[in-house]
């Protein structure tokens, strides 16, 4: 099928998913790469997609801007047959991955730290982190296939995730309900949802920190997921890519996208917020920048 036809297509489909109109949907549809690629494959169990999307958030919290090689949220590549998800890490980064998802108190910030109830089976090569109070769970691996780490206390750490299963405390317990019931998003649906789809993208996701080995993502609250970036694809083109592998497929109409600017848009009413800046912010300071954060990960 040739590139005008595709084009078509996706921007027919973005203007009867979304409140754009066909001239900024065929906008849209003409600077994604792939189009009507295959639609990101989801859990259809909600307890699944709930995992997912914490461990998103907890990354894009816990990482901001010192990812290397361009993995976003330490993250390379997610394969998924449905219900079961496998990440395959950035190898510099797989160590640390863990231990910011693994659920620890930390008597210094005064609360708990990681994703509340994540528990851990594991082999040499790859490990399994489930969820205490349900049958999701995720399996991770490193791309270099190498052996995964796993983290000891730091000075104020208690490791909750050595509890047995069931042994959740009454702080792990009240955390892991707030995330079931935050107030941080209108429709949690639509939050677990988006979330655990920007996880199980990582190639889309990545192209933000591609120019320069990372970006910037973080949280306001439990409710959303901020990305921003200086370099690369715009505003426009990260949306296309997204919208043309399904990003926002069976969500309301109303809480699809929104445009706000060239350089701003938000998916699923704010849930997940794209930023790019009008100019580069580092420059021929980036590679400095890198080294920088390699040094972090060899502290």
């Amino acid at each position: 099928m040739s590139h005008s036809r595709n084009a078509n297509r996706l921007a027919k489909k973005i203007r009867n998913q979304t409140l754009l109109r066909l001239s900024t949907s065929s906008r849209l549809a003409r600077q994604a790469d792939i189009y009507l690629g295959s639609s990101i494959s989801d859990a259809a169990d909600p307890h699944q997609r709930r995992l997912e999307a914490h461990v998103a958030h907890v990354l894009a919290t816990s990482f901001q801007d010192r990812q290397l090689n361009g993995a976003l949220l330490g993250v390379r590549e997610a394969k998924s047959d449905g219900q079961n998800l496998e990440l395959i890490l950035e190898s510099e980064m797989a160590d640390e991955v863990l231990r910011e998802l693994l659920p620890r108190f930390d008597h210094f910030y005064g609360g708990i730290r990681g994703v509340p109830g994540l528990r851990i089976r594991r082999s040499r090569e790859r490990v399994i982190l489930h969820d205490a109070l349900s049958p999701a769970q995720v399996t991770m691996t490193r791309a270099d296939h190498g052996d995964m780490r796993l983290p000891s206390a730091r000075e104020g750490e208690v490791l909750l995730w050595k509890r047995a299963a069931g042994g959740l405390s009454r702080d792990e317990r009240r955390e892991a309900e707030e995330w079931v019931a935050s107030r941080g998003s209108a429709d949690l649906r639509v939050r677990d949802l988006l979330m655990s789809r920007i996880l199980r993208c990582p190639r889309l996701v990545n192209r933000t920190a591609e120019p320069h080995g990372f970006a910037n993502c973080y949280t306001h609250h439990s409710g959303d997921l901020v990305i921003e970036w200086c370099c690369g694809d715009t505003v426009e083109t990260l949306c296309a890519n997204l919208l043309a592998h399904g990003i926002v497929d069976s969500l309301p109409r109303e809480n699809t996208i929104e445009l706000l600017s060239h350089h701003s848009a938000h998916l699923g009413d704010r849930t997940v917020i794209l930023n790019r800046h009008s100019s580069c912010l580092y420059g021929n300071s980036a590679r400095e920048v890198v080294e920088y954060i390699k040094k972090g990960y060899d502290s």
